[in-house]
């Protein structure tokens, strides 16, 4: 029964086609992009939104309403497919790294509020052509590297860098130390720079990696057969589940003192629990076949103990403290595990022909479902005066949040079940 459950995914495997220093430098660039675009996207939805809250008060509406349009940053990577057409996916994905490198090491140099919001958009923007680009390039290389390894390492280097992030706030007690320095804790002349000790060699190493040893792909990419129209559905469905996964994730779930607060349980216990579930779901995708995790019943069994968890949460949290602090941090083991399903079909997506196309547009558009449930959320808390009839209505908007990106994994497990019925 165990064989059957076990994985045969192996890092040696791809290190013996890749060689030792490829596959460290593929990790090592991948892992640090990805965690520059958590730390990115976890700043800028708070400087927009600041900027937003003084636009609808009317305070100094030219300026913060520049900021605002910030949000089309989210939009950009929509472009991904025009631009390579004219440049090339190689040339996208190698200036991207660059551009994110580049931005994520300015923001260490504690940039005015509103210039740090259009660095961290920036950030945003080129990791939608950089995942795109790279994605689409590993996946079609011919390098007798399985494609559903591909997909695993490509989920396991996000996962790692949000469990990297997990820890660099546990230094801070829940602050960013690499965005919010410890100047606002300490002496601010003396340690508002503190972090370019760790940014400048850091991002020296991922620039000289990304051009060493980061490998090389395949110029051209020769287009798909089209993807059948039939799939719309499904397919818009996963596209959806990305941008809750982003909402649940980056409003609440994230932040184990906002769950501590909650539930009126202690700061350090969900902490170390939530940071012991992420581990535990970057080995069950490790070790376990995606087939079992994809299972429908299996699929059923987990999201219905998760929607019940957020029901314990936001309607019982003070009655049940740590029973509903210890069942929502099992739930981001279902969260990332719905993730990682969610991406692994995105892969055998062909949006009008062109892979690359089907991950921009996954971002582009889950990104606008999770601002337009940020922007619902925060009409039921911080403006909850504006518009009496969202008062208390933010566990309501999170709960639908959840129902949909449940939805979403069983629509990419009913994807998986029709493709499977028409090839037979």
């Amino acid at each position: 029964m165990a064989n059957k459950l076990k994985s045969d995914f192996s890092l040696t495997e791809i290190e013996e086609k890749l060689g030792t220093k490829n596959i460290i430098g593929l990790a090592f660039v991948s892992i640090c992009i990805n965690l520059f675009f958590i730390q990115a996207l976890r700043a800028f939805l708070p400087g927009v939104y600041l900027s937003l809250t003084h636009v609808v008060f009317g305070e100094d509406i030219l300026v913060n309403g520049i900021i605002v349009l910030a949000l089309l940053f989210f939009f950009v990577p929509g472009l991904t497919n025009t631009i390579c057409k004219k440049v090339g996916l190689n040339k996208l994905m190698k200036f991207s790294i660059l551009a994110i490198i580049i931005f994520r090491l300015l923001l260490a140099f504690q940039l005015p509020s509103k210039l740090e919001t259009f660095c961290v958009g920036l950030i945003i923007a080129f990791y939608g052509f950089y995942i795109s680009t790279f994605s689409t390039l590993w996946l079609r290389e011919n390098d007798e590297i399985k494609s559903n390894h591909k997909i695993i390492f490509i989920t396991l280097t996000i996962l790692s860098a949000f469990l990297i992030d997990y820890f660099i706030r546990a230094l801070g007690l829940s602050l960013d130390i690499s965005l919010v320095t410890p100047g606002l804790i300490l002496d601010w002349n003396l340690t508002q720079y503190f972090w370019l000790i760790f940014q400048i060699p850091l991002s020296g190493l991922c620039i000289y990696l990304s051009y060493k040893y980061f490998p090389r792909f395949s110029n051209e990419i020769k287009p798909e057969k089209p993807a059948e129209s039939e799939y719309k559905t499904l397919n818009s469905l996963i596209f959806v589940g990305i941008g809750m996964f982003f909402f649940l994730q980056f409003s609440l779930f994230l932040y184990p003192n906002v769950i501590a607060q909650y539930t009126a349980t202690s700061y350090y216990f969900n902490n170390i629990l939530n940071i012991i579930c992420l581990m535990v779901a970057i080995c069950l995708i490790l070790f376990i076949k995606i087939e079992f995790l994809s299972d429908l019943r299996f699929s059923i069994i987990s999201n219905a103990f998760m929607i019940l968890s957020l029901i314990l949460f936001f309607f019982f949290p003070k009655d049940l403290t740590y029973v509903a602090s210890i069942f929502i941090s099992i739930s981001l083991i279902i969260m990332y595990l719905n993730f990682y399903l969610l991406f692994f079909r995105m892969t055998t997506i062909n949006f009008k022909w062109e892979n690359v196309k089907t991950f921009s547009n996954a971002l582009t558009i889950g990104f606008a479902f999770m601002v337009i449930f940020d922007v619902l959320h925060i009409f039921s808390t911080d403006w909850a005066g504006t518009i009496a009839a969202f008062k208390g209505l933010g566990p309501i908007i999170m709960l639908i949040a959840g129902i949909l990106f449940t939805i979403s994994s069983f629509g990419a497990i009913m994807l998986k079940s029709k493709k499977e019925g028409s090839k037979r």
